[in-house]
């Protein structure tokens, strides 16, 4: 199996149940802690794409999903893969993520929503391949993409929040 022609795959369900409810209500804690803003003092990093918003790079609870879902992204990619990190981020309204590509790191990326504040509120994320398309993820819905070859963005966020997961894999 591999990407196929678009670059990109949609895996509906990705993540479901009680961990999906788990890791959503975990970003949306670790959010609302004192200091969830990134600094380099609290973080060791600062997030550059979207300021002011809480992320977490390689944190304990995404990093163990990074390697629950080695298996399934070699399956989806037929490629064999291994995982370089893991990003959480709760993005809050007015967020816009510009258009960029990734690092090296982000060879083969999913990018999978933990968490919406609204039920009806999604929250385009645009990739560009041949042509734009805007992908549309429910809760625990994931988008697999070639994050280095393929530019993507969001708009601006009108919701309230949103806990998104990124999970980041290069060939072996």
């Amino acid at each position: 199996m591999s990407l196929g022609p678009t670059n990109f795959k949609i895996v509906k369900g990705m993540l479901s149940g009680d961990l999906l409810d788990f890791l959503g209500f975990y970003a949306y804690s670790k959010a609302d802690a004192p200091n969830a803003i990134p600094t380099v003092e609290t973080h060791g990093f600062v997030d550059t794409q979207v300021a002011n918003t809480p992320a977490w790079n390689s944190d304990i609870a995404t990093e163990v999903l990074l390697y629950r879902f080695l298996h399934d992204m070699k399956e989806y990619t037929g490629v064999a893969l291994e995982p370089t990190y893991s990003y959480l981020r709760v993005y809050k309204k007015g967020d816009v993520l510009h258009r960029h590509t990734d690092k090296k790191s982000c060879e083969y990326s999913v990018s999978i929503t933990l968490k919406r504040e609204q039920a009806d509120d999604i929250w385009p994320l645009w990739l560009e391949t041949n042509e734009r398309h805007p992908v549309l993820l429910d809760e625990g819905d994931g988008l697999i993409y070639k994050g280095i070859e393929n530019p993507h963005w969001r708009d601006k966020f009108e919701g309230e929040r949103l806990a998104q997961v990124f999970l980041h894999y290069v060939r072996r």
